[in-house]
């Protein structure tokens, strides 16, 4: 995380290590995470103020893409918002880098993945990769159009699970 040097990227300040648990120090940000702060605002922004914010947000994510890393994660609640407006990606616990290859993908096996966010072949075959970054913000655009709306709100996540499986079939079956 301290690699990362973007105006959409949280700013690490520092580590406390000498406590337990270790500890993450970053740059302040006012107004918290995304869903909660769109939540409070219901309604009070514009088209263009919204727009912006998904602006920022794909900037920070075409950062970590062209530095090799995929998120895994990204949602609004791991999107954070200074007093300006701004926001900045965090919570990078699930990121991961990738190889050199441009078509490389991370795969991993057991684990909880945040379905609702996360692209059909991830779940699937559990292979992340900036293609599967970018359906977590297409679901993130959802959201903050909707003022915070947790996305796929009437269905279950096993349903939602079993829709995502069936579209990765279609998907497979076109290519």
């Amino acid at each position: 995380m301290g690699q990362f040097d973007h105006p959409n990227i949280i700013r690490l300040e520092g580590v406390v290590t000498k406590s337990k648990p270790v500890m993450i120090v970053v740059e302040y940000m006012e107004n918290g995470s995304l869903d909660s702060f769109l939540r409070k605002h219901d309604g009070h922004f514009t088209v263009i103020q919204l727009v912006g914010m998904l602006r920022g947000i794909a900037s920070g994510m075409k950062y970590l893409s062209d530095m090799g890393y995929v998120h895994r994660d990204l949602a609004a609640r791991n999107i954070l918002v200074n007093s300006n407006l701004v926001c900045k990606v965090s919570d990078f616990g699930l990121s991961r880098v990738l190889e050199d290859d441009p078509e490389a993908a991370y795969t991993t096996t057991g684990g909880k993945i945040p379905i609702r966010w996360t692209a059909p072949e991830a779940i699937a075959y559990r292979k992340f990769s900036s293609a599967s970054d970018a359906w977590s913000y297409g679901i993130v655009m959802w959201e903050v159009m909707s003022y915070g709306e947790r996305p796929y709100w009437e269905m279950s996540n096993q349903d939602v699970s079993a829709t995502h499986s069936y579209t990765a079939s279609l998907c497979m079956q076109t290519h």
